[in-house]
């Protein structure tokens, strides 16, 4: 960075500063006496740049303000290594309000504000504050060893971003450490939290066994309760159902039909069947239920016998209807489907083909009886046609032996009148009669046979009807057969023309014998021993249930009251166990937190081994430079007197002595050559600066450097500043005076008295006769 102008108004000493066409290369000489405002200059530049100055802190900012004004204010243009020029602006008041900008040379300003214009200055120049003042500018003050610590050097040495990072390693660490030590004390009072609540697994698991247990004993008795309840409500249906069986079975009269004892044993052995279920559970039970159950299937077995009678009997009446060409209806007790049963089959088996009804067979037998009075009577009439030939053939035959006759001779006229005078044909006439008779004769015997064959059909015809009314009145004793008592109908069936079923009827006169008045209350007892035991059966099955629902539910209740205890132990081992794994999350995660601090902590360790080592090679290194570019400038700074320089890792400085060929501590070294010796060793300081971050022109601002020089040595110093470096182009020089013979490129001169800007010149002979 080269300044080539400078322009203030009530900054410091001055009222008004105002410095142009500042040289780009030479040295700038500042001369005046004591508080002519030579510092003042050097201190504008830095307000300028940085808000601030070497001798004035932050808090005292307001000093900068020349004593008795409110505000000052500064515009500083200067050149960056690229050739850009720049312009940088900055205002103060007394009351504290501080502005900057900064701005290509007369164009807007590119950032305002205090901290953007820092920001962008520092990425235009490559320095900030710290590392002007530690190596651009040498304020008035003795010069001496460079602080190895300090930040500037740092940067300088190119290890400031290292110790930032290795400063970052151990606050990191030393957080670590305490977050380990803080965790720690943590997880030591929460396995502490965790030892004291004493949570058992084993405890939970056994706790939930038991409920479940419990819950299963408990759902096994409400089932059982459901069933037994069921059962008392099924034996309670069943005897109801039984003892209204009974009493139906009881109260069926004598003149029951076969449909409603039928209806009576079914509806008993439905009953009795309900009953199957219960009666496995005890002898008793069982015995009383097996009874009953005979009964009603005997009873049943009985009935069915008849009732196969009785199907007999409806084909048998079928079979009459399709004699008597009846179109039979379905009634009770009668075939509905045209399959026949097997009890209709055997007897249509047994009774063969009805054939054709009895009307049809009587029509026929009618038909075949006028067929034959027919061919009878004609052949009636055949013989007596034929007689009259016979009669007539007689008669002209006898009247023939009698000619002498008035018939004999009235005959024989007619004769000749039809037949001519032939008389021969006379002779056949007994023949003729013979033949004729005959023929009528076979006619008659013929028209005989017809005449039995006609009287035979008639008795036909006569049997036909009496089957017939033999057929209708057993197809009447059959009608509502079902409807009929059983003595009533048994006496239809033994009173039938079709001799099977009368037969079997009169075989079945035996089933009936119970059907009388004695025998029939005799059944009703037999019935009331088999049914009392039944009924006490099932009353005792339940009151056994009964009593075994209350026990049930005593034990419902009980493990009710258990199981909601369990639930409350339940519930609290949950809660238990919530805290515990809580606990436990928390003492895994306090762990995990620990070793990760432990792992964080050995991993900065490692960094910090490696960043202290690599502090120490690159500061080595920077010494080293150091030394270096020192040792270029030093013999030029002591007339060859020294030529080579020690710098170890704290910057201590030893210098070799040539004449007595060996390294001299700086206290053995005059002070004028102890001061030209750090001269130069920060003027290689500003170098390395350079080197680092600038790489271009830089201007260097030297505030009294040679205060303590004899006239000798500060003219060969200034006489050798300009050939340090080719990189430091503008030096900036105060001093109250300059040897005779130094030369300058530029001339400022400062009084005492005066507050406006100082004299310049540029002519060298001017400003050296001027020194």
């Amino acid at each position: 960075m080269i300044i080539t102008r400078i322009r203030a108004e009530n900054v410091l000493k001055y009222v008004r500063l105002e410095l142009n066409e500042l040289p780009a290369r030479g040295l700038i000489a500042v001369i005046g006496q004591n508080e002519s405002g030579k510092s003042s200059i050097g201190e504008s530049i830095c307000f300028a740049l940085f808000g601030r100055t070497f001798s004035l802190d932050l808090q005292d900012l307001d000093k900068i303000i020349r004593w008795g004004e409110s505000r000052c204010s500064i515009r500083l243009d200067f050149t960056t290594p690229d050739g850009q020029a720049y312009q940088i602006a900055r205002f103060l008041d007394a009351l504290g309000n501080h502005s900057a900008s900064l701005s290509r040379l007369g164009e807007e300003p590119l950032v305002r504000g205090v901290e953007e214009t820092a920001a962008a200055l520092k990425d235009l120049i490559g320095f900030g504050y710290t590392e002007m003042i530690e190596s651009f500018y040498l304020a008035q003050r003795e010069i001496t060893t460079p602080n190895p610590h300090s930040f500037a050097v740092r940067v300088m040495a190119g290890v400031e971003a290292l110790e930032k990072v290795a400063a970052s390693c151990r606050r990191e660490i030393a957080e670590a450490q305490q977050r380990i030590a803080d965790t720690g004390l943590q997880k030591t009072d929460m396995e502490a939290r965790l030892q004291a609540l004493g949570f058992d697994l084993a405890r939970l698991a056994e706790l939930e066994d038991e409920h479940a247990a419990c819950e299963r004993q408990l759902e096994d008795g409400r089932l059982r309760t459901r069933r037994l309840k069921t059962v008392c409500e099924h034996n309670e249906a069943s005897l109801t159902a039984l003892k209204d069986a009974a009493a139906n079975w009881l109260s069926i009269s004598l003149q029951a039909t076969l449909r409603e004892r039928r209806q009576q044993a079914r509806a008993l052995a439905t009953v009795v069947a309900g009953l199957e279920p219960m009666y496995g559970r005890d002898d008793l039970t069982a015995n009383a239920f097996v009874r009953m159950a005979n009964f009603a299937r005997d009873q049943e077995d009985r009935l069915a016998s008849i009732q196969h009678l009785f199907d007999k009997a409806a084909g048998y009446r079928r079979h009459l209807a399709g004699l008597l060409g009846l179109e039979e209806t379905a009634g009770p007790g009668a075939p509905v489907a045209d399959a026949l049963s097997a009890e209709e089959a055997d007897l249509a088996a047994a009774l063969g083909d009805p054939g054709p009804p009895f009307a049809a067979r009587r029509h026929r037998l009618e038909q075949a009886q006028r067929g034959v009075a027919r061919a009878r009577n004609g052949m009636r009439l055949g013989a007596l046609a034929l007689l009259l030939p016979v009669f007539m053939a007689l008669g002209l035959w006898g009247l023939g032996q009698f000619p002498e006759t008035v018939q004999a001779q009235a005959v024989s006229a007619w004769w000749t009148a039809a037949l001519g005078e032939d008389k021969r044909a006379l002779a056949w006439l007994p023949q003729v009669a013979a033949g004729c008779g005959l023929l009528a004769g076979l006619l008659a015997w013929r028209g005989a046979r017809l005449s039995a064959r006609v009287a035979a059909l008639d008795r036909e015809v006569g049997q036909l009807e009496a089957q017939r009314a033999v057929a209708q009145a057993d197809h009447a004793a059959l009608q509502d057969l079902e409807k009929t008592s059983l003595v009533g109908a048994y006496e239809r069936l033994q009173a039938l023309g079709e001799p099977t079923l009368a037969h079997q009827a009169q075989q079945g006169e035996a089933d009936l014998a119970w059907l009388d008045a004695t025998a029939n209350e005799e059944g009703k007892q037999a019935f009331r021993r088999v049914l009392q035991p039944l009924e006490k059966a099932i009353l005792a099955m339940k009151r056994g249930a009964s009593a075994e629902i209350e026990q049930l539910q005593e034990g419902i209740m009980e493990r009710t009251g258990r199981l909601a205890r369990l639930a409350s132990l339940l519930e609290r081992e949950h809660e238990r166990q919530r805290q515990h794994d809580e606990m436990t999350q928390i003492v895994t995660a306090l762990s995990e937190r620990i070793d990760e601090d432990r792992h964080r902590v050995q991993v900065r360790d490692l960094g910090l081994d490696l960043l202290d080592g690599a502090i120490h090679y690159i500061s080595q290194r920077f010494n080293t430079e150091i030394r270096n570019l020192a040792a270029d400038s030093l013999p030029k700074f002591t007339n060859g007197r020294y030529e080579h320089l020690q710098i170890d890792e704290h910057l201590k400085v030893k210098a070799f002595s040539n004449e007595k060929r060996n390294f001299m501590e700086l206290d053995e070294i005059s002070s004028g050559t102890q001061r030209q010796i750090m001269l130069a060793v920060r003027l290689a300081l500003s170098q390395k600066l350079v080197n680092s971050v600038i790489q271009g022109p830089q201007m260097l601002f030297l505030d009294e450097p040679f205060a303590f020089f004899d006239e000798a040595r500060t003219a060969s110093s200034l006489a050798v500043l300009p050939q340090v470096s080719g990189d430091f182009t503008q030096i900036w020089v105060t001093s109250q005076t300059f040897p005779p013979q130094s030369r300058f490129d530029f001339f400022i001169e400062c009084h005492a008295a005066m507050s406006v800007s100082p004299q310049v010149w540029r002519d060298r002979e001017a400003a050296a006769g001027a020194g």
